[in-house]
């Protein structure tokens, strides 16, 4: 076993590690990762609003509360989700930015003007004249479709584009030259105009040249061609088992899977999926995904199964003196304790259930959310403990405890025989330790 493991490690320093490092250090991928994890705020806004004026069952116990509440909370809805890709466009732009090393306020700028030049000022709508309806086309209007989830994609694109070209202009000094006895507020103006103006005059041929397709504008070829590929990647419980056995193996080693696969590579997508069905909730439509951002409330108390496992079958000092630090931490969704403290890394024991068991828990928690409809919704903070979390992002179905316990059992019932068998190991060694 411990030639096996040996093998591993030196497999995953060749080949995984490498790649780990590159995705994480990727200024390009750490923009998108960070300026989508600034939008949480404003879905997390969205998310209570959207709770507060639908709360179930208040409109049959109090109908004046729940109008009420609707009249107070629904326009938040409008003012967060509803411009949801104007906020990542910010994010991104802003943490763009500064991986490329130019002022952060011209490049969100420059950004912005880029988003919105590509982004058609008109609508299609139908206009009723006495019995007849005539389609026209309303101009001098943002359709506000493509600033809602539909537009992230599009909005991470330009920002990433247009800074790129803002930076590579800049740094190639193609820029007004001002005596260095010019004040710094005065100066910096001058410095973004030349590197601001070509990128704009790019992108306005961008917009020309996607008139003459069939696509008509760059958000809707991006909606094509990117968006919805990616939202149905991010939408297969295969390649989210896929990526969460990856994350395990690189977290066995002592490397932060979570960060290194699931941020990168699946939560952007996820993110873009949460916010539709947030959308298509609001408006009382079906929800588009099964696996949104808000899936992973039905995986994040996966360690909790070893933990209590470990604390109710543990019969060695060992175990018993570790009762008092991983189990409350662990209700809250901390299990630095038991990873480290066990430790769980680089433990050969525990290799086969480390790496399978939250790939099946999640496997299992798909199912059972498919065939009770339980479907996470919101997102929660990832210190709600286990149940309440999973009952607040459902809105509350109570399938939603059914699906958490059964994961919680499953992976219980999985890890039994291998904490015995460690206990058993400590047993022995601290039966060793007295003699």
């Amino acid at each position: 076993m411990n030639g096996f493991m040996n093998k591993l490690e030196a497999a995953l320093d060749k080949y995984m590690t490498p790649v780990a490092e590159v995705l994480n250090n990727n200024i390009v991928i750490s923009g998108i990762k960070d300026g989508m994890m600034s939008t949480l705020p404003a879905t997390m806004i969205a998310s209570v609003a959207l709770i507060l004026s639908s709360f179930p069952y208040l409109d049959q116990f109090c109908p004046p509360l729940s109008a009420a509440f609707k009249m107070f909370f629904g326009p938040i809805n409008g003012a967060t989700l509803g411009i949801i890709a104007l906020y990542a466009l910010l994010g991104t732009a802003y943490y763009y930015s500064e991986g490329r090393n130019v002022d952060k306020f011209y490049g969100i700028t420059t950004a912005v003007i880029c988003f919105l030049l590509v982004t058609p000022f008109e609508k299609a709508a139908e206009v009723t004249v006495g019995e007849e309806t005539i389609a026209t086309v309303i101009t001098g209007v943002i359709d506000t479709g493509v600033l809602g989830a539909g537009g992230i994609f599009p909005a991470l694109i330009v920002a990433i584009l247009s800074i790129s070209v803002f930076a590579w202009l800049e740094h190639k000094n193609l820029t007004i030259k001002l005596p260095d006895t010019v004040p710094p507020n005065v100066m910096k103006p001058f410095l973004a105009m030349i590197p601001m103006g070509a990128t704009v005059l790019l992108f306005m041929a961008i917009r020309l040249l996607f008139q003459m397709t069939p696509y008509g504008t760059l958000s809707e070829c991006i909606s094509t061609l990117i968006t919805r590929p990616f939202l149905n990647l991010s939408n297969n419980i295969w390649v989210f088992m896929f990526l969460m056995f990856i994350a395990q193996v690189l977290w066995f080693f002592g490397l932060h899977g979570t960060n290194l696969i699931m941020t990168p590579i699946w939560q952007p997508a996820a993110l873009v999926a949460m916010a539709m069905n947030l959308e298509a909730y609001n408006s009382g439509a079906a929800l588009p995904f099964l696996m949104t951002a808000a899936f992973r409330v039905y995986t994040n108390h996966c360690k909790l199964s070893e933990i209590v496992a470990l604390c109710v079958l543990g019969k060695s000092q060992r175990a018993r003196a570790m009762k008092k630090t991983i189990l409350i931490p662990a209700i809250f969704n901390i299990h630095e304790p038991f990873v480290f403290g066990l430790p769980a890394v680089m433990n050969p024991t525990i290799f086969i259930p480390w790496i399978l068991s939250e790939p099946l828990q999640a496997g299992l928690a798909y199912l059972l959310m498919k065939f009770t409809g339980a479907i996470p919704i919101y997102d929660v903070p990832w210190t709600t403990p286990p149940f309440l979390k999973q009952l607040i992002a459902t809105n509350f179905n109570p399938w939603a405890v059914v699906i958490t316990f059964a994961t919680f059992a499953f992976g219980f019932l999985l890890w039994m025989p291998f904490i015995k068998m460690l206990d058993n190991q400590y047993l022995k060694e601290e039966a060793e330790n007295q003699q």
